[in-house]
């Protein structure tokens, strides 16, 4: 009996032998066909020298004999799926050769071989070896043009050219996307076969490959059923084929890609224009320096264009310590930790102006997003300087009183309150002095309001000269002043004496004369001198005591009594 012949994968014309073994060569793909009794009947070189065999020795012989027990058993049960379902099956296979010590990892594509009455007659594969790719796959990317042989077998677009541009090979994918038979397309050229101006998309570049015999990659447009263009990945490279040199070329269609692109560019468009138009300052920076900014920020942080922003850090834009006493940096370097954990974070921040250093309240939201594939923040930034003049007025119209500009008695009560804490802890004795003035009324009667409003406004200046930073002067009202003392003394006679000077100083500036100028309808200002005198009352409260209201009357009555007993004099409250 004659020997057997290799006769190629099966079901291949012998018309287009030669060439498709040439291909099959070439690929780095381990390619073969087996029968339905799992006997080898074809390998290409790159799947001989993984054995470890010439081409011609692994055709008759079974998974068994060319790797190890568990490496046959596991190709054998995928084998016998494939056959038996007649489905492809695409899979990570393990494979250790016998006798080897190394396993490797490879891609495998295997489909079922149908007979011309629909049986399955065997089976075909293609194995690509992707070991380094399973740890690096940059190193996959790479390989793009060695993936996509291994892939042929899932619908890749192959095909082979001689130095005539006449097809020698083409796989079933390229004959169905020029909806041709393969015996229409072999022999002939792009310009025989298509209209001129999808010829020339074509010819383009393969005159790159051609002239220069190098490897070329580019895009390729043909049109689909349709007659809509379609966009395609194309890698061509210069292949010697026994005397001649041609062209193989591997084409993938990225459609998909190029419009997921083109949906990228026109959101990123939409960005840029939100992001231009904003009336609010945005700025896009990563933990290093300011990436870019829009108008309203180059505007807020007074900056000439964005190339002065660009490569500003925290500590150029901040002082170097926020309104709550904490350094800027390292503040800064807490918040966006909050970022990166929830996404998002708000928060108030102190700004500084590049060109005149002035500082900026503003309201700041952060949030985490991806720039060209990087982590990076966007900063949404409001200036709040109306809104903080806005909330000082109300602050100052709740606490202090809008005559004379001192504390009012809700913020005295607090005041106190906080003195009675501190008092306890420390163990040091405060005072209380109430003061009511002797002789505020005729100044009303006789001049008017105006002249009443401007003495207490100069009484309210006299009284704070009188007392230490720590101290408390308000008005209760009227021409009613109480001053709070605090760390007074730790004993009660210290404690006495001190606060006696104070209010003994008090009495004597309240007692100078008063003089004020009045607005006479648009003629000069008519000054008059007024005196007026100022009753006190005082108390002191030991660091036992916690009742603000019990200590604030105590000071009322001894000053009740200062005015009972003649005026202008300080009467002591002795403490319950």
């Amino acid at each position: 009996m004659e020997p057997s012949v290799q006769s190629g994968p099966i079901g291949e014309p012998r018309s287009n032998l030669s060439a498709l073994l040439t291909v099959l060569d070439t690929i780095g793909a381990l390619i073969f066909t087996k029968d339905r009794r799992g006997i080898y009947t074809y390998a290409n070189q790159r799947f001989a020298e993984v054995v470890g065999l010439a081409p011609p020795d692994v055709p008759g012989r079974r998974t068994a004999e060319l790797f190890d027990p568990d490496t046959a058993r596991e190709l054998d049960e995928t084998d016998s799926q494939v056959l038996a379902s007649g489905q492809t099956i695409e899979q990570r296979e393990y494979r250790v050769t016998r006798g080897g010590a190394e396993q490797r990892c490879f891609l495998t594509v295997k489909t079922p071989v149908f007979d011309p009455q629909g049986g399955i007659v065997g089976l075909t594969g293609v194995s690509m070896d992707i070991t380094e790719s399973e740890h690096n796959e940059a190193q996959l990317t790479a390989s793009r043009q060695m993936l996509d042989a291994a892939l042929s077998a899932c619908d890749a677009h192959i095909y082979m050219k001689g130095p005539d541009r006449r097809y020698l090979f083409v796989s079933p994918k390229v004959a169905a996307l020029f909806k041709r038979p393969l015996a229409e397309i072999i022999g002939r050229t792009d310009a025989e076969l298509f209209a001129e101006v999808d010829a020339r998309r074509f010819q383009a570049l393969d005159d790159k490959v051609y002239s220069s015999g190098e490897r070329h990659a580019g895009e390729e447009l043909f049109p689909d059923a349709q007659g809509r263009l379609r966009h395609y990945w194309s890698i061509k490279l210069m292949q010697r084929m026994g005397e001649q040199a041609c062209l193989v070329g591997f084409s993938t269609d990225i459609n998909e890609l190029k419009e997921a692109e083109q949906a990228l560019a026109r959101s990123e468009a939409r960005f840029r224009a939100l992001f231009e138009d904003s009336a609010e300052a945005l700025i896009v920076f990563n933990t290093r320096q300011v990436l870019d900014c829009n108008t309203a920020a180059l505007k807020m942080l007074g900056l000439d264009g964005r190339g002065a922003a660009r490569g500003l850090q925290v500590n150029d834009l901040s002082p170097p310590v926020q309104p709550s006493g904490h350094a800027s940096i390292p503040l800064f370097r807490d918040y966006l930790a909050v970022v990166r954990q929830a996404g998002r974070h708000r928060f108030e921040w102190m700004l500084r102006r590049c060109d005149n250093s002035l500082d900026v309240p503003a309201e700041v939201t952060v949030s985490a997003i991806e720039l060209d594939a990087e982590p990076a923040m966007l900063a949404t930034i409001r200036d709040l300087t109306e809104r903080k003049v806005y909330e000082e007025k109300i602050h100052k119209l709740a606490f202090y009183d809008a005559l004379t500009d001192l504390p009012n008695r809700r913020l005295f009560f607090d005041r106190l309150s906080q003195a009675l804490a501190h008092s306890e802890r420390s163990g040091q004795y405060g005072a209380v002095i109430y003061l009511d003035l002797d002789n505020f009324k005729p100044l009303n009667d006789q001049y008017g309001h105006l002249a009443g409003d401007l003495l207490l406004q100069e009484v309210g200046r006299r009284l704070a000269h009188c007392i230490r930073e720590q101290d408390t002067v308000a008005r209760l009202g009227g021409d009613e002043f109480v001053v709070l003392l605090v760390h007074v003394a730790d004993n009660l006679e210290s404690a006495t004496d001190l606060a006696r000077q104070v209010a003994e100083r008090i009495l004597h500036d309240l007692a100078r004369p008063y003089v004020m100028s009045l607005d006479e309808q648009g003629n000069a200002a008519r000054k008059i001198e007024h005196l007026c005198s100022a009753s006190l009352g005082m108390t002191l409260f030991p660091p036992c005591e916690s009742d603000s209201e019990t200590i604030l009357r105590r000071a009322d009555r001894a000053m009740y009594q200062a005015k009972g007993e003649g005026r202008n004099k300080i009467c002591l409250a002795e403490v319950d």
